[in-house]
């Protein structure tokens, strides 16, 4: 096993960021865990000790170099199914690290690559190298797809957020619960370039230049789909696949959704629900290419600010029409005779755009990115701090989510 190399805390460093971090992880030095619990194997409380085993909790660091936290854990052997296990103690079940540390992972992993992590924890005074970060993210994952998996013809393609935040099924189980609340969902795609793709793309666009042939348009990504009800702020499911997406990820997308009081899409025929609308955006420009006017100003080339403000009387025309039918079909959304609810997918074009932002960079290993998008979600949904200022989100008050409510699955 590789050694982890020998790290610093840099001098510029305040000690108000990592003194703290390691007074709390000392104090647990030397303690001793021997609560006794049901067997996980069997839920048997017919057991007897096993042993005490030596753990380490993490590891320091100090001018010096690293210094290990030690705990002891007591082992039980079930009478049962002969199985051994832990007392309570402040660990997951087959990982190394302690739950603190853990936690704050997967906390960091929403919002920074992995070597990143690895950074930031040594400004904290406390070593865990990438590849852990990486792990840990991708248990997570396993643990979430295991916990609230999306099946479509018994293949697990994706994960239901609203499950995971707030253990229900569905938007319609939801409801029940808060039934003063609209739920308007939105559901679109993006598509994360795949490690090594762009390289790959250019090189082969050189190729086929030279030989005179129609160059690639994009380089090949992971489909990355989400839906997002949109009065609430929250993400309510999302897919990841290398793969184009077609009905089958679309359906798998939408069943969370069930029971919301419309569904908003880009128009695309893969989506198929009840109460489907069109994003009011991508219908105009559809209608844009069609337009014969249009296409008239562009041949007599002329200037931007008119096809501009045309194009700009046409979408008010349009917009006006969309919502008096919105206004006619979904009264609960309208408020002082204005249409609140969602009229085009930009809430989640933005939501897209912010996951492909916090990833920051490209993965080739589609549970690692799955773990990320996951947590990113997670923590776009459950936040206490937006738009520059204190605002508790709906998730926030209600989840039943907690890192190790998904680790202890």
């Amino acid at each position: 096993m590789q050694r982890p190399h020998k790290k610093k805390i840099n001098k510029l460093t305040p000690a108000l960021l990592y003194k703290p971090v390691q007074q709390y992880v000392e104090e647990f030095q030397g303690d001793f865990y021997d609560k006794p619990r049901a067997c996980p194997h069997c839920n048997s409380n017919n057991r007897k000790r096993h042993g005490i085993e030596k753990k380490l909790f993490c590891k320091i660091i100090t001018r010096n170099g690293f210094r290990d936290i030690y705990v002891y854990v007591l082992r039980f052997q079930c009478k049962d199914c002969g199985k051994t296990y832990y007392a309570k103690s402040p660990f997951y079940d087959k990982i190394m690290y302690c739950k603190p540390i853990v936690d704050l992972i997967l906390y960091l992993a929403a919002k920074n690559p992995f070597h990143r992590i690895e950074a930031k924890f040594l400004e904290y005074g406390i070593q865990v190298d990438e590849d852990t970060c990486r792990n840990y993210t991708i248990k997570f994952q396993d643990k979430a797809k295991k916990y609230a998996k999306i099946s479509v013809l018994g293949k697990e393609v994706g994960i239901n957020l609203l499950k995971v935040m707030f253990g229900v099924e569905n938007v319609k189980e939801l409801k029940k619960k808060y039934p003063h609340k609209k739920f308007d969902s939105v559901s679109d795609e993006t598509y994360p370039t795949i490690k090594g793709a762009k390289k790959r793309f250019e090189e082969l666009n050189r190729e086929r230049k030279l030989r005179g042939e129609e160059p690639f348009k994009y380089p090949n990504g992971w489909t990355l789909a989400v839906s997002y009800l949109a009065m609430l702020k929250l993400f309510a499911s999302v897919v990841i696949t290398p793969t184009s997406f077609n009905r089958m990820f679309a359906d798998a997308l939408m069943q969370p959704l069930n029971g919301s009081d419309y569904d908003l899409t880009d128009g695309s025929p893969c989506y198929d629900s009840e109460n489907h609308e069109r994003c009011l955006f991508h219908k105009a420009k559809n209608l844009a290419k069609k337009d014969k006017q249009l296409k008239r100003m562009k041949k007599e080339k002329k200037p931007p600010d008119e096809i501009r403000q045309y194009l700009k009387g046409e979408y008010k025309k349009l917009e006006e029409e969309q919502l008096k039918l919105l206004r006619e079909k979904y009264p609960k959304f309208v408020v002082d005779n204005n249409f609140v609810g969602a009229t085009t997918t930009n809430a989640m074009e933005g939501g897209n755009w912010r996951l492909k932002y916090e990833l920051r960079t490209s993965y080739s290993n589609q549970n690692a990115i799955t773990g990320r998008v996951i947590l990113a979600c997670l923590l776009d949904s459950i936040y206490t701090f937006r738009n520059g200022m204190p605002n508790e989100s709906f998730a926030h008050k209600h989840t039943t989510f907690s890192f190790g409510k998904i680790m202890c699955y």
